[in-house]
């Protein structure tokens, strides 16, 4: 397992820690742009809380990967795939009017409960020293450039295929019942999957850059600032993917000058992105 790295940037010349900073802004700018596209559609079809539950997988899915010697990466992809097909709605024990659960209790059981366990087995750990802050907070300090590529990858990857189902998955989030008549339950159903499959696969990414606590703040907020000046579903899409963007090196920026920990930081700048943006929406708007 690779030394901690602090979660903050130091000031220095040294040109390790200038490779450091850019290798950060890359991969957290990255994850940015794919949280935003993703993201808007969270906001749409109101899956905050679901994303909320893959999230708190994420730190079984760590400590599963340590446990078996393979990159943690890999273990949170799966469990956050696992749990969204468990959630997924066809065959969910919260589908249908005849739930045996409601889905938002549903979403709760399978989060929780991955968390608890999580962190049951971090604790169990005892040949391995599991950084339990890197995890729940990201250290983006310490991606490293096989990290750096892996995430290029699998975000390009994941970009692709929200593009390849774009529309069937905007016409099931507008009108689901009216895209269910025309196009048929299963095509709705085959694009509702592969954007939890997405969604779990934004999280895996998100755990080495803003960690798992904070990764949902990510995905919502930049397509939340985008909301107010988008005047169209692509527009906030791709308003959101530049505000997701531009956190990342204004975040590390930050984080370098107040000495604050880098993934938090990234959130709050986006967050202050989006109070700018509120506030420009009412100076802007013409008044009655």
């Amino acid at each position: 397992m690779r030394p901690r790295v602090r979660s903050s940037i130091i000031a220095t010349a040294s040109p390790i820690m200038d490779e450091l900073f850019w290798r950060a802004v890359l991969g957290a700018s990255m994850l940015g742009a794919v949280a935003g596209p993703i993201g808007s559609f969270v906001l749409w079809r109101r899956m905050a809380y679901l994303g909320a539950s893959l999230a708190e997988m994420a730190l079984l899915g760590a400590a599963l990967g340590l446990i078996l010697g393979i990159d943690p990466l890999l273990g949170v992809l799966a469990t956050s795939v696992m749990a969204a097909m468990l959630l997924a709605r066809p065959w969910s024990l919260s589908a249908g009017r005849n739930a045996l659960i409601p889905s938002d209790t549903l979403i709760g059981l399978v989060g929780h409960a991955g968390l608890a366990l999580g962190f049951i087995a971090l604790a169990a750990l005892e040949t391995v020293r599991a950084d339990l802050l890197g995890y729940l907070f990201g250290d983006v300090l310490a991606l490293s450039i096989s990290d750096l590529v892996l995430i290029v990858a699998i975000g390009a990857l994941a970009l692709a295929i929200l593009l390849a189902i774009w529309r069937p998955l905007l016409a099931d989030t507008i009108n689901p019942d009216i895209f269910a008549a025309e196009a048929g339950a299963r095509k709705g159903s085959l694009a509702q999957v592969a954007f939890l499959v997405l969604v779990a696969t934004l999280i895996a990414l998100g755990l080495r850059v803003v960690g798992a606590l904070l990764i949902v703040a990510l995905i919502i907020i930049p397509p939340a600032a985008a909301r107010i000046f988008a005047r169209s579903p692509e527009a906030m899409a791709v308003l959101a993917a530049v505000i997701g963007i531009a956190a990342a090196p204004l975040g590390l920026y930050a984080s370098f000058v107040f000495d604050f920990p880098a993934g938090p930081s990234i959130v709050l700048t986006a967050a202050a992105i989006f109070v700018l943006s509120a506030l420009a929406s009412r100076l802007l708007a013409p008044s009655k």
